[in-house]
């Protein structure tokens, strides 16, 4: 099935679903390979967030039927097996109708079925991990792919299979200015510290309960970007309201343009998902990441440490946010001058190029 003519483009089968952590990179790859001249097909679950994603992306979505059995009730483990072979023979299906020559997988439930009916087929297998910690399905499919990407190094144990690609970003992100230009001509205008606190679309209620009060105890200049999520712009704005004139605080629920929010922040307050870390040493952008404490083998710590490690950002657990911590940590880090060699640190390990590269990789196999 793999030996196609020369002359006729791949037929790509993108397998991500679930959460924009996995679709988002997946999609970068998915469109460059379009722009490319390859044929781009996607294997999603009925209901996942994919289905929204790429409705008007010109990809053909096929569904098959699979969810997780992972931390849940005996009988769903026990049927189980069942559901995995009939998604994997409704994916095998597909495959061989489709006449698919590449198989890539990016996370999420739908990628075990799909890279084992890969496998059967004999398609090759390109996986890509977003975080610094494997996922289940593609630990398990590392070890039948043909190529392994990880965003963060160290992920996989080091074969010559496995590349460090980094995560796709959006263009945007990649085009912002150098941070070192950024943070001094702030500087020279003195301007005072800007402070982007992110919560995400649903909002950190732990960043937006404990913030605002270490902030409003710092007496020195600064100005506060606050995104707080759905619902919570209020109750965000009145943690707020005794802010001294030197503290100038916009609160928003959303933030339309997180490219012009990263390059006009010194600062960035946020949780350590896989594409949120990428895209601030991208940026090239001083963080303080704030793992999210339910993630799945507190994969956001070892994703923050990536930056971290090398002096790049500073990581407060959720557990010791207390109001002396947080005031001790912020007033640590209000120095432009230390910011500014924070960021270089982080732009330092972007890799602004991951979608390429894994384009490349793809169209390889």
């Amino acid at each position: 099935m793999t030996n196609s003519p020369q002359n006729k483009p791949k037929h790509v089968l993108m397998m991500a679903a679930g959460t924009g952590g996995h679709v988002f990179p997946a999609l970068a790859v998915a469109k460059q390979l379009q722009q490319e001249g390859c044929q781009v097909s996607w294997l999603a679950t009925p209901t996942g967030m994919e289905n929204r994603l790429l409705k008007d992306q010109n990809i053909p979505i096929y569904q098959i039927d699979i969810q997780g059995v992972r931390g849940n009730g005996l009988l769903r483990k026990l049927s189980a097996p069942f559901k995995i072979l009939k998604a994997t023979l409704s994916a095998m299906r597909y495959m061989k109708q489709l006449k698919i020559d590449v198989v890539a997988g990016f996370g999420g439930y739908v990628a075990g079925p799909g890279g084992l009916a890969a496998r059967l087929l004999g398609i090759p297998i390109l996986i890509h991990e977003q975080n610094a910690v494997a996922g289940f399905t593609n630990t398990q499919l590392s070890r039948i792919a043909k190529t392994v990407c990880q965003a963060f190094p160290n992920t996989f144990p080091s074969s010559d299979k496995v590349v460090t690609t980094g995560n796709p970003v959006r263009a945007e992100i990649s085009a912002i200015l150098n941070p070192s230009w950024r943070y001094q001509s702030r500087e020279q205008e003195q301007q005072p510290i800007n402070i982007l606190i992110v919560g995400g679309s649903l909002g950190a209620q732990a960043l937006n309960e404990r913030l605002p009060e270490a902030l409003l105890k710092l007496n020195v200049p600064l100005n506060v970007f606050h995104q707080c999520g759905q619902n919570q712009q209020d109750a965000t704005r009145n943690r707020y309201q005794a802010a001294p004139a030197s503290l100038h605080v916009e609160v928003q629920p959303f933030i339309q343009d997180m490219a012009k929010a990263y390059s006009e922040a010194d600062l960035i307050i946020c949780r350590a998902g896989a594409l949120t870390v990428t895209e601030v040493a991208t940026a090239g952008l001083a963080a303080v990441f704030v793992p999210l404490p339910i993630a799945v083998d507190d994969h956001q710590t070892a994703n923050a440490k990536f930056l971290a490690n090398v002096g790049a950002a500073k990581i407060c657990q959720q557990t010791e946010m207390t109001p002396a911590a947080l005031d001790e940590l912020l007033a640590s880090l209000l120095n432009r001058q230390l910011l500014s060699e924070m960021a270089i640190k982080a732009r330092q390990q972007a890799q602004p190029n991951a979608t390429q590269h894994v384009v490349d990789l793809i169209k390889k196999l």
